[in-house]
């Protein structure tokens, strides 16, 4: 019985296996072609219809990527990630509102200051053009005199004459008057309304977005470490070790822009800061805080903030140097400009390393399309933006001609940066630390 049953078994398993159905075939090229093609076409229409939450999204991943070292520090420290991922949220948020708040009175009053003498100066400009107006009475034209004093004054009296006789309408034409009166005073309140509705419903529509953009955030910090894996396990495993050199490299250059953009807004705010109390400039804290805002935008950073500061130098001279009010300009726009070459000669080499190494010119045609594209933040992210576009264009003409695309591992490129950068402050700290502690060694063992 044993024997048969065993007999019986083979019998299936081998009918089992020979009725097993063949593997599907494989797909030809052009299958593959029109697949990718249509799924190339269905994400594109995705995107276009959700370009109103992208944004939003956007920010979110931005603000989850900046989060991440504190949510892994917490995680490493035995908390739950979904709690550490609260706890991190909670705190940005917190230091993006409550920060402002208890700086909000200071702020508040050089602000209002700045915006004084920006005023003041737009209206002494008025005043200097009315006065060139009227004192302008012959220009010089290719070696002739022109006289335009009928011109100009014909200009100025139409522009501010008085009618020579009073004019009383008749009872008919008041009526009229007052009918169109009450029809226009309907219309503003018309538009009164539905100007007060539009404010409203904006500001329901950001209170929304908001709390969306809490979710997003909380979801891609929670789950955002999957997304890695799950690119890889896309990837053919023959073209996995680049794919990781490439990762490597990108974040390499989205790590130093962050941490580089946050210390450089510090640094050259605190720098034009400590530099207009030198100099007398009016409203120092303001401006460095200008300064500092600025600087995220690469290239035309530095020249926008300056303006301000240059118009109130030139308007509101110094309070603490002598001289004229526009050698004090002057003065104040050579600060602007002593900071920024020591941005870019020692500032930007230490604090940027060689991640971002781009022409200006680059970064320049970078930020115009990204402000055009998507504002603000697009002018923020041109820079490591072009710089994983150069990553992505030097991989791929690399393996157009055949060659190596990375020569060089990532991890030997950090050594090599590492050494050539020397010991860290921290590591510094510690050396110091042990010299002294083995002084002190000694001294304790001759008393």
């Amino acid at each position: 019985m044993i024997c048969a049953n065993e007999d019986t078994t083979d019998f299936h398993y081998h009918k089992t296996m020979t009725n097993t159905p063949p593997p599907p075939p494989r797909w030809s090229l052009e299958t593959k072609r029109w697949v990718f093609l249509i799924l190339a076409l269905v994400t594109l229409g995705l995107i276009y219809y959700a370009r109103s939450a992208l944004s939003w999204l956007a920010m979110s991943a931005l603000l989850a990527y900046l989060l991440q070292p504190l949510v892994n520090w917490l995680c490493r420290h035995r908390l739950p990630r979904a709690l550490a991922v609260f706890i991190s949220i909670v705190l940005a948020f917190g230091l993006i509102i409550i920060l402002p708040l208890l700086a909000m009175p200071l702020l508040a009053t050089q602000f209002l200051d700045t915006l004084k003498g920006l005023q003041d100066a737009l209206i002494q400009g008025v005043q200097f053009f009315n006065l060139w107006l009227r004192d302008a009475q012959v220009i010089q034209l290719w070696g002739r005199q022109i006289d335009i004093s009928a011109i100009i004054n014909a200009s100025i009296q139409r522009m501010g004459g008085s009618p020579d006789e009073i004019y009383i309408p008749p009872p008919q034409e008041l009526i009229s008057y007052t009918q169109k009166a009450v029809q226009t005073a309907g219309g503003i309140i018309s538009f009164l309304s539905s100007w007060v509705t539009t404010i409203v419903g904006r500001l329901i529509s950001l209170a929304f977005s908001l709390i969306l953009m809490l979710f997003y955030t909380f979801y891609i910090t929670m789950d955002g470490w999957k997304l890695k894996p799950w690119l890889m396990s896309l990837t053919s495993p023959a073209y996995r070790p680049e794919m990781e050199e490439l990762g490597s490299r990108i974040n390499r250059v989205w790590q130093a822009f962050f941490r580089g953009q946050l210390a450089l807004s510090a640094a050259v705010g605190l720098v034009t800061f400590l530099g207009g109390l030198a100099i007398g400039l009016p409203n120092a804290l303001a401006l460095g805080i200008i300064a500092g805002i600025f600087e995220v935008v690469p290239t035309l950073g530095p020249v926008l903030s300056a303006i301000p500061a240059f118009t109130l130098a030139l308007i509101q001279g110094s309070s603490v140097l002598s001289v004229g009010h526009f050698t004090f300009a002057l003065i104040t726009l050579g600060l602007y400009l002593a900071i920024q070459q020591l941005e870019n000669a020692l500032l930007v080499p230490k604090i940027m390393g060689k991640a971002l190494e781009l022409h200006p010119m680059v970064v320049l045609v970078g930020v115009v399309i990204g402000a055009s594209m998507a504002g603000v933040l697009g002018a923020f992210l041109a820079a490591p933006t072009m710089a994983t576009l150069k990553i992505l264009f030097g991989y791929a003409h690399a393996r157009i001609q055949d060659r190596d695309p990375f020569p060089i591992s990532f991890e030997e490129e950090e050594a090599m940066a590492l050494a050539a950068r020397g010991p860290s402050l921290r590591q510094r700290l510690r050396l110091w630390r042990a010299r002294l502690s083995a002084i002190w060694a000694r001294l304790s063992k001759k008393a």
